[in-house]
């Protein structure tokens, strides 16, 4: 029997960042489709399947904040986190349905990750 696994693209202009946090997310066992830009982002999301979109915050071009914005009105129903060196979730970043700080570490990440999936699976069975 073959079990799909959740699919989180992943998205930071830090290359060093975007790798840790793709192979953490793998460790946790999602599948990891990485996006170097929010641009990047949205060209994949027009390919990939995918079941909650991982942005940071603070990058050239489109922010997260602005991905998460498009994601919305693009798919509502698709999860958006924002993850930042910041310590609280920026105006801006309203659209987000949830807002991680990089300080918080690797297994709070995985553990507000899942959480947020099995919020969203959820609501999509029941509605």
């Amino acid at each position: 029997m073959n079990i799909r696994r959740f699919v989180i693209l992943c998205v930071d202009d830090e290359p060093t960042s975007l790798f840790v946090r793709s192979r953490v997310l793998e460790k946790a066992g999602y599948e990891v489709v990485p996006a170097k830009s929010a641009t990047e982002a949205l060209e994949m999301l027009q390919s990939h399947a995918v079941d909650l979109v991982l942005t940071d915050l603070l990058m050239p071009g489109l922010s997260g904040a602005d991905l998460a914005r498009e994601v919305k009105a693009q798919k509502p129903s698709l999860p958006v986190v924002l993850f930042s060196g910041v310590n609280e979730m920026p105006p801006e970043g309203s659209h987000a349905d949830l807002f991680l700080s990089k300080l918080e570490g690797p297994a709070l990440l995985c553990e507000k990750v899942a959480e947020v999936l099995h919020r969203f699976k959820k609501a999509a069975v029941t509605s």
